[in-house]
């Protein structure tokens, strides 16, 4: 009986915790026997952080409960036995997948490096977690983040995704790019050390000190002999707000993706463009929406929608929507950009203008063109082709087609385009034509002048007042260029042989 009585214990001990296993701080802890570790109190989470999860984990802390400090995950999964931290319903145990705002939240009290940290793991994803990290002042609190993930001289990370997260509240009013919302670390220097499929999705990020979204690499140098460049890396369906610096920034990459993003009131604090790619080979930048990154010096620079930075490699801005900046667009001339297309973006009531060419100092610039963008500047907004911003930023190395750029006050173009660039069968509006078969007549949109936001990006028919009327001048009118990426703003087929003028 004594015998029958150990069994029974065993099996019942058995349904609950398996061996033992031992941490990183080398004390023990009880490992439930199916992996699934519950973080329903403060005692679990401080239990629990820093434990080495095994593949097949899964780290589930309790909707709406409250869990103060840092939290983190050591550990990898495996592709067949991927580990996940996520919330769910302690009243019904369901894991939840989907967004929901209950969710569970890490404070760090702005007292930790990061609220949430994943060190050197593979196949994990972080799921619907809340996150804040701030002692409540408006001051510097030093470089903390909200989530952070990092490898240091591990080799290979393989697919991390952080999806359905709200990040709020880290830091002061401040401007770093050391501090933020989410952000991805390669660091170290023994081991060349890469991401390979990472996906931010569908976060909401707002009211950071620093930078919303970002990554950095310690092989991210694309001159570099040690350029060790990240692969699958998309960022994806994120709303970024109010933060202090920019608001996504992606670095370090080859064929990084940049789509459906919004990017709301950005650099508050201090300067910088909202989406800015640096560092990376055919970068692809679409369906996003900018707005709100203004500053009332008008010498002042970094106060736009979006960015090509220097030490890039053919990149891809198209399909995006920016209003209410400073102005629309930067293009860097900094060690080496080459191969830049801007194409089928609409740019609504700007503060201040159209494009900023940065760092005219240096003559590293080649190959850009700038096609099919709708600019409408109304009444009380911008009245300038290119920004000056303390310095003369002449455009250079660049073709302008198919553009319409309509001011309803009388603009100006500040710098003329240098002989390196080509305009043709660009629209005019109240400032003075340039180039070749240039129209100055009103291109007749439908119902133009409104700049709605947070629009859904997916909908065909967005900002439509846009659209040319029968008879426009703008119609049937554009020249043709090859590899046009074959849709316009509302992803309707180009017709090779009828070629508009504008994003529709």
């Amino acid at each position: 009986m004594k015998s029958l009585h150990l069994i029974l214990f065993f099996l019942i001990s058995g349904a609950l915790f398996s061996c033992n296993e031992t941490t990183s701080d080398n004390t023990e802890k009880e490992k439930p026997s199916d992996n699934i570790y519950f973080i329903n109190t403060q005692e679990d989470f401080d239990k629990w952080s820093n434990f080495y999860f095994p593949a097949g984990s899964k780290v589930l802390f309790a909707a709406g409960n409250t869990f103060n400090g840092q939290f983190i995950l050591l550990g990898s999964g495996t592709e067949s036995k991927p580990n996940l931290a996520a919330a769910y319903n302690i009243q019904t145990g369901e894991e939840l997948s989907e967004w929901t705002d209950d969710k569970p939240i890490i404070n760090g009290l702005g007292k930790v490096p990061a609220a949430l940290h994943l060190k050197n793991g593979s196949f994990w994803e972080i799921n619907n977690i809340e996150v804040t990290n701030t002692d409540g002042t408006k001051g510097e609190q030093g470089e903390i983040l909200g989530i952070n993930v990092t490898a240091t001289d591990i080799g290979l990370t393989e697919s991390i995704t952080i999806k359905n997260c709200y990040v709020h509240d880290v830091n002061g009013e401040v401007g770093g790019k050391e501090t933020g919302g989410i952000h991805v670390y390669v660091l170290g220097n023994s081991v060349k050390t890469k991401f390979h499929k990472l996906t931010i999705e569908d976060n909401l990020v707002s009211n950071v000190g620093g930078v919303g979204i970002a990554n950095q690499s310690s092989y991210g140098n694309i001159l570099s002999d040690d350029f060790y460049p990240w692969t699958e890396f998309v960022i994806r369906g994120n709303r970024v707000e109010n933060t202090g610096r920019n608001g996504i920034i992606i670095r370090y990459s080859i064929g990084p993706l940049v789509e459906y993003n919004v990017a709301a009131n950005n650099s508050l604090y201090e300067r910088g463009h909202s989406i800015f790619n640096f560092n990376t080979i055919d970068c692809t930048v679409q369906y996003n929406e900018a707005y709100g990154n203004t500053f009332d010096d008008p010498d002042d620079v970094d106060h736009g929608g979006f960015d090509c930075d220097y030490n890039s490699k053919n990149t891809i801005y198209q399909y995006n929507y920016s209003h209410d900046n400073n102005w629309f667009m930067a293009i860097q001339e900094r060690s080496m950009v080459h191969g830049v297309i801007i194409r089928y973006n609409i740019s609504v009531n700007e503060r201040l203008g159209a494009y900023m060419y940065g760092f005219p100092e240096y003559d590293d610039l080649k190959n850009v063109e700038i096609y099919n963008n709708t600019h409408f500047f109304g009444k009380g907004t911008g009245t300038k082709m290119f920004i000056k911003a303390g310095k003369d930023r002449i455009p250079t190395q660049t073709k302008f087609m198919n553009n319409i750029f309509y001011f309803e006050d009388d603009a100006e173009w500040v710098f003329t385009p240098d002989n390196t660039c080509f305009l043709s069968n660009n629209l005019f509006y109240n400032v003075a034509p340039k180039g070749e078969n240039a129209i100055t007549e009103d291109p007749m949109f439908s119902n133009p002048g409104i700049a709605d936001k947070d629009i859904d990006m997916t909908d065909p028919n967005r900002l439509s007042g846009y659209k040319l009327k029968a008879g426009s001048p703008a119609l049937n009118t554009g020249m043709k260029i090859e590899n046009n990426g074959g849709k316009n703003f509302g992803g309707e087929d180009l017709d090779e042989n009828a070629v508009n003028i504008g994003a529709w």
